[in-house]
């Protein structure tokens, strides 16, 4: 199995995993799985988490981090692959960077139409 298979598959069963089947509190709000990078042995995978909540993200990689193994666990029953990597999670900044760049490009926007209008 390509390794960019075995990411596409661990990313779309942790997502199921995180949201209907793990009952922490811990990570209440919105929790999703962006990507997974896994080496090329398989044994280790970096996992990117998305924290809609700010103020639980801490929380929320500690649950996830200390829930590791009996993800792990589920996937093996799921997967068709013969090494389930070890997980760390990690939280994922691309999200909130889109958004400041979304900002910054808007205030460009706005400043050129009102220097627009001056000239």
């Amino acid at each position: 199995m390509k390794i960019e298979r075995v990411n596409n598959e661990l990313t779309k069963e942790l997502n199921l995993i995180v949201s209907r089947e793990m009952k922490d509190p811990r990570l209440n709000g919105l929790v999703s799985i962006t990507a997974v990078e896994t080496a090329k042995d398989l044994k280790i995978a970096k996992v990117f988490v998305s924290i809609m909540d700010e103020k639980s993200e801490k929380d929320a990689l500690n649950a996830l981090n200390g829930a590791a193994s009996f993800i792990r666990g589920l996937l093996f029953e799921r997967l068709k692959i013969r090494n389930v990597p070890h997980f760390t999670f990690v939280k994922d900044n691309s999200i909130s960077h889109s958004f400041k760049i979304e900002s910054i490009l808007k205030e460009l926007h706005l400043s050129d139409e009102n220097n627009g209008d001056i000239q």
